[in-house]
């Protein structure tokens, strides 16, 4: 018999188990990318004070920061929709591993560079922007691995609930950056965050290569070979319901993806919101510490406190969604909210700004989250796709891909505005000078954009929710831009 043929043998159980286990790995899989995010943005700080780098392209550190992000984050973005197609085409087990490995090496190669005294800035974004590509390789493969062990469902909870991996992943490298700060001399301790967290990344590796299930069907097939043939009355499994059952049609093209309803609109609010979000997540370390002169330690836990908001919005976005049947209401409603919120930000006292902080990353970072997670695995399983399941990564790739590329353009602009610079007195006290109010008034056009480029949908699914402009009819699951919808699993997007 299979697996979970018979009710009250053990293995009726090992569904809920395979899959919380799928959940951990994964989860625990993409925080360790994001832990290798969060080690640059952390130590920015004490990079500027050293003037670490140098190039005849600029004098300014902060400039060379903005370019190395936009760098990091085009070549990122790139590999996105590639890695998204390749993800829909291979074993998304080797593939996982591949991209942590190399994630890895490239971080290990950075701290070697200060202990080797590199200081070129061409080392550097070179090196960087090697490191986007391959961590490119982690979020569509990823997601598309629990897309295939939690139906529609399930989606909007647990999704939600998975999607704080990367804050968790923001969470662990600040807290690593800021426990090697506190033991070690800050010139040391750089350089020692790029090697714990490269090893981190290869341990990791290994217990993906060695324990993820990538898809249901698989769980079966591994233990056949020690199971007698099934019977008639248990050869159903719940382990692989039809929801699971493997597509026979290849993966869909690059630009067929994009004339998914939905995928378009919801591609470039992401680009909004993730401008905005990566804005706060490589610059707001850097920004806590020249506003108000916080150490590295001091200026990662307040950065802290917008991913535990994050996690929290996430996590409380998915589950309203999944009540309402709708998600763009939730999403527009939070970036109009957090854009009120961004504007009292700059300027505040430095209680005010944790609190702030916290409020925003529930406000921006959970609809952040909620796109790429819960709504990409709608939208990639929709009805037009006629049962076709191997798109699911395609559509991830090309949502965070384009939102990866807004990220990187607003990375430059963020730098070139801040524009800081060091000036030292006769008593060798220096101070450090940026335009943030510009940064800051920028950022608040980006969620105004994001919230723009929903307002169809926002319209349509506020009509679902309205039983009088539907003729007091019921709410049909999975109507939600004006075209039929069939079968149980519809999106709600």
């Amino acid at each position: 018999m299979t697996i979970s043929a018979a009710v009250g043998s053990p293995r009726a159980s090992l569904p809920w188990k395979f899959k919380a286990r799928t959940f951990a790995i994964t989860f625990f899989s993409y925080a360790m990318f994001h832990v290798a995010r969060k080690s640059f943005s952390a130590i920015k700080g004490e990079l500027s004070r050293e003037e670490w780098m140098e190039s005849s392209l600029t004098s300014s550190q902060s400039n060379m920061y903005g370019i190395m992000d936009m760098v990091f984050m085009g070549c990122y973005a790139s590999g996105l929709y590639v890695s998204g197609m390749m993800g829909d085409r291979v074993n998304l087990r080797y593939f996982i591993t591949l991209g942590m490995v190399s994630t890895g090496a490239a971080l290990i190669v950075f701290g070697l560079g200060g202990f080797a005294q590199i200081h070129s800035f061409w080392f550097y974004i070179v090196l960087w922007g090697i490191n986007g590509l391959v961590q490119s390789c982690g979020w569509p493969s990823n997601v598309a691995v629990m897309s295939k062990w939690f139906d529609h469902d399930e989606r909007g909870v647990i999704m939600g609930l998975w999607s704080g991996c990367s804050s968790f992943g923001n969470i662990l490298g600040g807290a690593l950056v800021g426990m090697l700060c506190t033991y070690l001399k800050p010139e040391l301790a750089w350089k020692v965050t790029f090697l714990a967290a490269g090893g981190l990344l290869w341990l990791f590796a290994l217990i993906v290569i060695c324990f993820l299930i990538p898809d249901p069907k698989d769980v079966d097939r591994l233990f056949a070979r020690n199971e007698i043939p099934d019977t008639p009355s248990t050869k159903p499994s719940v382990l692989t319901p039809d929801v699971h059952k493997p597509s026979t049609l290849p993966g869909i093209s690059f630009w067929k993806a994009w004339t998914i309803p939905g995928v378009m609109p919801y591609a470039f609010a992401y680009a909004c919101i993730k401008s905005v979000s990566y804005s706060l997540f490589f610059w707001l370390p850097y920004y806590l510490t020249v506003v108000f002169s916080m150490e590295n330690s001091k200026a990662n836990f307040y950065s802290i406190l917008y991913d535990v908001g994050a996690i929290s919005g996430s996590v409380f976005g998915g589950y309203v969604t999944d009540q309402i049947k709708v998600r763009s209401p939730y999403v527009v409603l939070s970036l109009v909210s957090s854009t009120i919120t961004l504007h009292f930000l700059y300027g505040s006292s430095e209680r005010t700004t944790g609190v702030l902080l916290l409020l925003l990353g529930m406000l921006t970072g959970g609809p952040e989250m909620l796109i790429t997670t819960a709504i990409a695995a709608d939208l990639g399983t929709h009805p037009s796709l006629q049962g076709n399941t191997e798109a699911l990564a395609t559509v991830t790739g090309i949502i965070d891909g384009t939102g990866s590329f807004g990220a990187s353009l607003m990375q430059f602009v963020v730098g070139a505005l801040a524009h800081c610079k060091q000036t030292c007195n006769m008593h060798d006290v220096c101070t450090t000078k940026c335009g943030w109010e510009v940064v800051f008034a920028v950022l608040q056009v980006m969620l105004i954009a994001g919230s723009l480029c929903l307002t169809k949908t926002f319209y349509q699914d506020v009509k679902k929710l309205l039983p009088r402009s539907r003729d007091h009819r019921p709410v049909l699951q999975g109507e939600v831009d004006g075209s039929p919808r069939n079968g149980p699993h519809a999106e709600m997007i």
